[in-house]
């Protein structure tokens, strides 16, 4: 033991292998899980849209989302990365990385002095656990796409303070990048206001007068500053917004002019309580009492990462050299500084628009809101930890925990997100059987929301992706839950008007034009669309029996019965057939009484050994032995039903 120590210690590790650092934690944090996940929430009217109506249509999409050049940024990526969402999930965390490692090499500039340092805030920000929407890969590409495009910029314009090579093309290049995060989406426009900061301190080392430090400072950020007044000129006063309207429209900002006094008085308690929301309470998103479950495989890979990643970090930390002398400059008064002014200027934005983080319900939409300041959060962690910890050992070893902590609440939260999707796949797959064609103008119900991570506009563009190939102007059908359209369960069958839609695809039916079902995947059940008949079937809640009476079948086109199966470009290849293709076939058979047919699904099913996990979903194949006079089978699968479920007996 004391061997190994002694070689240890005899290891040294030249910084210039970081990136390889950051690269490792980055792949333990978001690239383990990466091929279980998928598509959610607003990714899919990126895909439906890419998909349906051809990549170009995306500049369609984008205008009526109000960034108009967020295209140029998403035709790229689509066309590169197509329409397989383990490439975009890898493309999310790789940009993670690349976005770190530009940033690690930029602060390094700021305090080249203070190099460990800035590695203990980068590794922070890698695995920062406010954002939570990282699984939303083609959406989050738009948030790291900009804060890759503001680091690089920085780094430049860092670079220019002390070499001069090339310092025209490079400033050119820079003011160029600067001007594609900001006309590409709103998020860090206040965070380029750092710039003469960082360039004031900078030139500080050069050992000119405060006067000379000011008037370098204001040449080199100007190009930057004429960027930002194109931007703001544009959007201001330029910018067409969409029919619907501007859903980014500054109102704060208006509003500060009107009413001064109660809009600063809103912005300063706003601006308090989401700063330590981002900076401090979304730690406690890393102690939870999951990580100590120990209840199937998963946690125990969790806790080996958990500890992988540690070493990892401890090891590399403490055998890197940096060339800094011994006692190097403190870290404290400007890194703080910095900290504080990128956690505020990085929600300005939001916060214009009549936003935050402390009143939105969803803490998952909100995560996105503080993406621009985790930066500044980690500086901040990292300030903490270097000045209240004596020891280098004791810093190292507190950030090599923090990142770890990190790790193993984002491997949870990716957890949860692949289990979304596969329930996600499942029901595509099994609707898609089910109901391979829908009537125009039908509106599908069920109780309440099915997926998580996903929204009635999500699970509708879903729908359409699969259902509906093509350009389509109008959707043909639309998702409604109906807990949350309209609970009165009385008005949803008197008939009442059920539209939605979102971007510029919008649905207008009527509550009776609609079909319901139900989807219980964890209670071992295929997707039930229900009908009249199941108006006493006690295994769904009252609101559904009772509902049930107004669910027209016939609204599926019970002649569409021709093999089709989900894009494969999309979902992969499903592979064998569960025993709900066989259920999914048989019930729409049933539609038009093709019961020959559904006798020959039973007998498929039997030959691949596949029963079902639920009694109800043997009454489609009960009916149709009957009809074929097989009062054995009846018999035989009537009691079998029973003996799965309870309950059947209506």
């Amino acid at each position: 033991m004391k061997t190994l120590q002694a070689r240890l210690q005899t290891i040294r590790i030249d910084e210039k292998y970081s990136p390889l650092l950051f690269l490792a934690i980055t792949f333990l944090g978001f690239g383990i899980l990466a091929n279980r996940l998928g598509y959610y929430q607003d990714d899919w009217p990126y895909v439906f849209y890419a998909f349906n109506k051809g990549i170009p249509s995306l500049r369609e999409e984008l205008f009526y989302d109000s960034r108009p050049n967020a295209s140029w940024l998403y035709i790229g990526l689509f066309t590169l990365l197509r329409f397989n969402p383990i490439a975009w999930q890898y493309a999310a965390a790789g940009l993670r990385w690349i976005t770190g490692t530009l940033l690690w090499y930029f602060l390094k500039r700021v305090w080249p002095q203070n190099r460990k340092e800035v590695t203990f805030a980068v590794l922070i920000f890698l695995v920062h656990p406010f954002f939570l929407i990282q699984p939303y890969a083609v959406n989050s590409m738009l948030y790291w796409s900009g804060l890759f495009l503001f680091a690089a910029s920085l780094l430049i314009m860092a670079r220019n303070v002390t070499e001069t090579g090339n310092r025209i093309l490079l400033t050119a290049a820079g003011v160029l990048l600067e001007a594609l995060h900001l006309f590409t989406s709103e998020y860090f426009v206040a965070l380029v206001m750092i710039r003469p900061l960082i360039l004031y301190w900078m030139f500080g080392r050069l050992e000119i007068n405060r006067a000379a430090r000011i008037t370098r400072s204001l040449q080199h950020w100007l190009p930057y500053l004429a960027a930002l007044f194109a931007y703001l000129g544009w959007r201001l006063f330029l910018f067409t917004p969409p029919p619907g309207g501007d859903r980014n429209a500054p109102k704060i900002l208006y509003s500060l002019f009107e009413a001064p006094l109660t809009t600063g008085t809103y912005l300063i308690r706003t601006a308090l309580q989401d700063s330590v929301i981002i900076t401090f309470t979304s730690w406690y998103r890393t102690l939870v009492p999951e990580l100590f479950a120990f209840g199937s495989r998963f946690y125990w890979l969790m806790i080996a990462i958990i500890v992988l990643t540690f070493l990892i970090t401890y090891l590399f930390l403490t055998r890197v050299g940096t060339g800094e002398p011994e006692a190097s400059p403190r870290w404290f008064l400007s890194p703080l500084l910095l900290g504080i002014l990128i956690v505020l200027l990085g929600m300005t934005p939001i916060w214009l628009i009549g936003q935050d983080i402390v009143t939105h319900k969803n803490q998952f939409a909100a995560s996105r809101f503080g993406f621009g300041s985790t930066l500044g959060a980690s500086l901040i962690l990292a300030v903490i930890c270097v000045n209240l910890l004596d020891a280098p050992a004791k810093r190292i070893g507190v950030t090599a925990f923090l990142v770890a902590l990190a790790v193993s609440m984002h491997l949870m939260n990716e957890k949860s997100f692949a289990s979304a999707w596969e329930k996600q796949v499942r029901f595509s797959q099994e609707l898609l059987w089910r109901a391979p064609q829908i009537e125009a103008g039908t509106a599908v119900l069920t109780d309440e929301e099915i997926l998580g991570y996903m929204g009635s506009y999500s699970v509708s563009f879903a729908m359409l992706t699969a259902h509906q190939p093509g350009d389509i102007q109008t959707a043909p059908y639309w998702y409604f839950p109906f807990y949350y359209t309209n609970p009165n369960v009385g008005d949803l069958l008197e008939g009442i008007p059920l539209e939605d839609g979102r971007v510029n695809i919008n649905f207008a039916g009527d509550s009776q034009r609609m079909f319901l079902f139900s989807f219980n995947p964890e209670m071992d059940r295929c997707l039930w669309v229900l009908g009249p008949e199941d108006t006493n079937l006690r295994l769904v809640s009252g609101d559904m029996r009772q509902l049930s009476a107004g669910s027209h079948l016939e609204l599926i086109a019970a002649a569409a019965n021709a093999a089709k199966e989900l894009p494969e470009s999309i979902y992969g290849s499903q592979g064998a057939k569960p025993w709900c293709y066989y259920f999914e076939k048989a019930d729409l058979a049933k539609q038009s009484g093709r019961w020959e047919e559904i006798v020959g699904l039973m007998g498929e099913a039997q030959a691949q050994d596949k029963t079902a996990g639920n009694g109800f979903e043997y009454v489609p194949f009960i009916e149709a032995y009957g009809h074929q006079g097989d009062w054995e089978q009846v018999k035989i699968f009537t009691k079998s039903a029973n003996r799965i479920t309870s309950g059947l007996e209506p």
